[in-house]
């Protein structure tokens, strides 16, 4: 008994946590279950890998505690992921390789959704995933506007210092 008592309150719990989340921005109070129904969790101890980069990429997590570590290969730390972020989420929208990698900073539980699952429940539950894939594109479009600006930036400190140090002429208008 005590066991089912514990599993109604940690599902209690992850709901109230998804609720927060902006990836299932706009769902309604059931529909968290469905979300909850369609993820598998898992905990993952600090100094684990979740995934390469390079690894297969047909899931995305859902980080509901702790801290993950975001790694690019030749670039190292790029961000780091806290609970209530999503990480893998390209592999909801198409399977290609792990464009970074995911090191456990601090020991988390997650929720792992795979696009399999995602696309069958879209195909009796409509609503549910178009409100996830709506909040996906949103999240990529916002990372790939702050990537842009932050290349953007980058660039003109580039073109900056090669006007300073007198290799590069500036344009007469």
């Amino acid at each position: 008994m005590g066991t089912v008592v514990g599993q109604v309150a940690a599902r209690a719990k992850a709901v109230k946590i998804l609720k927060k989340m902006p990836v299932l921005a706009g769902l309604q109070d059931g529909e968290y279950q469905t979300v909850l129904a369609m993820c598998s969790s898992t905990v993952a101890k600090k100094g684990e890998t979740l995934f390469n980069q390079g690894d297969d990429g047909s899931s995305m997590f859902i980080l509901l505690s702790g801290e993950i570590d975001i790694n690019v290969e030749g670039v190292g730390t790029v961000h780091v992921m806290k609970a209530g972020e999503i990480l893998g989420e390209i592999g909801l929208v198409k399977r290609v390789a792990r464009t970074a990698g995911a090191v456990i900073k601090e020991d988390c539980v997650l929720l792992q959704l795979y696009s399999e699952i995602l696309h069958e429940v879209v195909k009796k539950q409509p609503r549910v995933g178009y409100i996830m894939m709506r909040n996906v594109a949103r999240i990529l479009a916002d990372r790939l506007d702050q990537s842009n600006k932050a290349s953007k930036k980058a660039n003109e400190k580039k073109v900056e210092a090669r006007l300073k140090s007198g290799r590069v002429k500036k344009k007469s208008p």
